[in-house]
């Protein structure tokens, strides 16, 4: 998951437990990392090559609607994504990918070594690692294991965003949770119900 600016476009629904995921079209392939993900680096939990795009059911303010984000431009290890009208760009490297805004790396919205518990600074806050073993799973797009559940907290205004993102496919869902007196509350869902692939036809319309 991310800047203030991201926690707007979208969000996610956070399972207590597991969650489920797989390839787009394909009914029973199951991608199964190891549970331990050794060996899958971050980038693959976000792949952000030119075809790619990502449709989203958000609901905001007691409102649902629809959302597509897309890879406009990959150059080397920049790309360019169309998130709910607005462009983002972001800086694929070693260490994970990063906002970039000009010359400047920003927050890391997923970042290597992937595995529980881990940790970094964000604007305002901290990202971690919540679990590595999650899955994510629906009839059109699919099944996938070894999902990864990300949760950033900043701190002003205090909440909590929490993504999950499934190997090879991307985000899959995101919450956002704002604190309210003695009690964080939710105000943001996003859920992906459909996905295209580089050289797929759509899978919703």
């Amino acid at each position: 998951m991310m800047t203030h600016r991201r926690c707007t476009l979208l969000v996610l629904l956070l399972l207590t437990g597991t969650i489920s995921c797989k390839s787009a079209g394909s009914g029973g392939d199951v991608v199964r990392p190891r549970l331990s993900v050794a060996g899958i680096a971050a980038a693959d939990y976000y792949p952000l090559a030119n075809g790619w795009k990502w449709a989203y059911s958000i609901w905001k303010d007691g409102m649902t609607t629809r959302a597509v984000h897309a890879v406009l431009e990959r150059r080397g290890d920049v790309a360019v994504v169309e998130e709910g009208g607005e462009r983002i760009t972001y800086a694929v490297t070693p260490e994970g990918i990063a906002e970039k805004e000009g010359d400047r790396l920003g927050d890391y919205i997923i970042k290597n070594p992937i595995r529980a518990d881990a940790e970094w600074a964000v604007a305002d806050g901290r990202a971690r690692i919540v679990f590595v073993e999650g899955r994510f799973e629906d009839p059109l797009i699919g099944r996938y294991e070894g999902c990864v559940l990300i949760a950033v907290t900043r701190n002003d205004p205090k909440h909590v965003t929490q993504t999950l993102f499934a190997p090879y496919l991307g985000p899959v869902s995101m919450d956002i949770q704002a604190e309210d007196g003695e009690e964080f509350v939710t105000i943001a869902q996003a859920q992906l119900v459909g996905v295209t692939r580089p050289g797929d036809a759509p899978a919703t319309p």
